[in-house]
């Protein structure tokens, strides 16, 4: 087999093999490698610059993806390994994290504090929201540690403010007590907060 190349965009290299395209490189990666235009090639080196360039074209796919949000380990693995395989992915990954862009404890912290703040979930939502991103169970407990947590206090804060003009009805106060539910509060929580401030809670079914 006879390899060639021709430019391609930007720092990209167009791989032939016997007239035919094959592949794409990034061009650091080719002139290292040191082929010569025309030069023949064996099967286990043309898989090796396949490997290549699954593994690079991974890596900056997963740079772009880390450039609009912080992904966890195990999120950003699974959303590469869609495209580019299992073993280009982990490599990518390994590289990302030698270089300190990925680190789920960095990540657990930033995420939590948005469920915590933004969404207003209480730790039981927010350690099952955390879990589906992949996060260590050890990081996960850490992290929550650390947020002010007074689930019945946020409630009424909650009630005070976004939902008192939503509970006008037995309907609208079972609806926002369910949706309190759906956020991780207790039961028990959610009933003491809508007690202290003199709400009733119809009959639920």
């Amino acid at each position: 087999m006879k390899i060639t190349s021709k430019p391609g965009n930007g720092n990209k290299v167009h791989i032939y093999i016997d007239g035919e395209y094959t592949l794409t490189l990034y061009d650091d990666y080719w002139y290292r490698a040191g082929y010569s235009e025309g030069q023949e090639i064996s099967d286990d080196e043309l898989a090796s610059l396949k490997e290549e360039a699954g593994f690079r074209s991974a890596y900056e796919k997963g740079i772009t993806y880390l450039s609009m949000r912080a992904y966890s380990r195990k999120e950003l693995l699974n959303k590469l390994k869609l495209k580019y395989g299992a073993e280009a992915s982990r490599r990518a990954i390994e590289k990302m994290e030698h270089y300190g862009y990925i680190d789920d404890e960095s990540f657990c912290r930033q995420y939590a504090r948005h469920l915590f703040e933004t969404k207003k979930y209480d730790v039981k939502r927010i350690s099952y929201e955390l879990r589906l991103k992949g996060v260590d169970s050890e990081i996960i407990d850490n992290t929550l540690k650390t947020l002010d947590n007074e689930p019945i206090q946020r409630i009424i804060d909650m009630l005070r403010t976004k939902y008192e003009k939503s509970l006008d009805s037995p309907k609208d106060v079972k609806r926002i007590f369910n949706r309190f539910v759906r956020m991780g509060y207790s039961f028990g929580d959610i009933k003491s907060a809508f007690e202290e401030i003199g709400i009733e809670i119809p009959a639920m079914r």
